[in-house]
């Protein structure tokens, strides 16, 4: 205890101490969130992707849309949304992380992992969500870089 302090003085100080260090590491730990722009093909659509790396350096995205269009009016052999990373370095291929159904309401919903820090998330309606390479063109995309 420092000299001439009364105790409550420091014990309040301990308490304001600990408070600035949870504010840094709730600070640390909310994510980014980068808007994702639609192209032509579905001009209305909107959607939110927050993202945050992870303790062992992946990146968790929550990708959040509403006002997209049924895929199978994208193409016609569509029935799903798929969401891919594509890797911010030369000659990546995209890679499928996951597929995006959308509902009635259209909106829709994907919580998902991928191990890039830097990527540009693109949104493709498939015939399947098993797809390993983009069939059609983006719908949406957004570039994420952590």
């Amino acid at each position: 205890m420092p000299r001439g302090m009364p105790p409550h003085a420091v014990s309040h100080i301990r308490i304001a101490a600990i408070c600035v260090l949870a504010l840094g590491v709730s600070a640390c730990a909310s994510g980014q969130k980068t808007v994702m722009t639609p192209t032509s093909q579905n001009p209305a659509a909107k959607g939110l992707v927050e993202t945050r790396r992870t303790s062992n350096d992946n990146t968790d995205l929550n990708l959040e849309v509403k006002f997209m269009a049924p895929p199978q009016n994208l193409a016609h052999d569509a029935t799903v949304y798929v969401v891919w990373a594509r890797p911010l370095v030369p000659d990546s291929e995209p890679q499928n992380v996951g597929s995006l159904v959308v509902g009635k309401n259209r909106r829709g919903s994907l919580s998902t992992t991928t191990p890039h820090e830097r990527f540009e998330l693109l949104v493709t309606p498939e015939p399947s969500g098993n797809v390993t390479q983009p069939s059609n063109e983006p719908v949406m995309k957004a570039k994420v870089e952590r």
